[in-house]
């Protein structure tokens, strides 16, 4: 049985459906066409992410104060340069307030890099077949892609508007939704 993280009142409908049919014998099955298919905020925090791949290298992002770190699964890394990543793909990205100095001003390395201070919040996107068609009605468009947003325990929801997540990955089509695509298959 998929675990379905208790963030919201679909999340918690899930869970309830899930027992039921459970106990009836309905559950389905992995692979089965019936399974549910997530929405935005029901994609957990994968175990063991930081084994993973690194997707680029970090990513400074001075103008927010953040210092953000991203892992990719093994499905993921199966993806070649011009292609879509495949159903399965999972994209873990942490972010980190930068460490700050005299002034409030953030710090820097020798290299000129943010210093990386404490986590402060995971962002997760993971892809499946069907599951974009599955989202509520008047999501904006990512493809199959459904988004997760987590406190730096990784089990605690963060208050994350998925619009604005959605918003920021809309214009990225030709790169199956991906930001830094590019940059990925460049380190390759």
């Amino acid at each position: 049985m998929r675990m379905i993280p208790m963030t919201n009142k679909a999340g918690l409908a899930a869970l309830a459906a899930g027992l039921v049919l459970g106990a009836c014998g309905g559950m389905p099955e992995k692979g089965d066409t019936m399974a549910a298919k997530p929405v935005d905020g029901e994609v957990p925090v994968p175990e063991g992410y930081r084994s993973w791949p690194r997707f680029v290298g970090t990513v400074d992002k001075a103008a927010a104060g953040q210092v953000r770190e991203i892992y990719i699964n093994a499905e993921g890394m199966r993806a070649a340069k011009g292609e879509a990543f495949p159903s399965g793909t999972i994209a873990v990205m942490e972010i980190h307030a930068a460490r700050k100095g005299p002034g409030d001003k953030p710090l820097t390395d020798a290299q000129g890099r943010l210093v990386k201070g404490s986590l402060s919040k995971i962002f997760v996107m993971q892809k499946g077949a069907g599951w974009g068609a599955a989202q509520p009605a008047g999501t904006l468009d990512n493809g199959d892609w459904v988004y997760g947003a987590w406190e730096a325990d990784g089990r605690s929801a963060a208050k994350v508007d998925f619009k604005a997540c959605r918003a920021c990955h809309a214009p990225l089509a030709t790169t199956d939704y991906i930001a830094r695509y590019d940059e990925h298959f460049g380190m390759r």
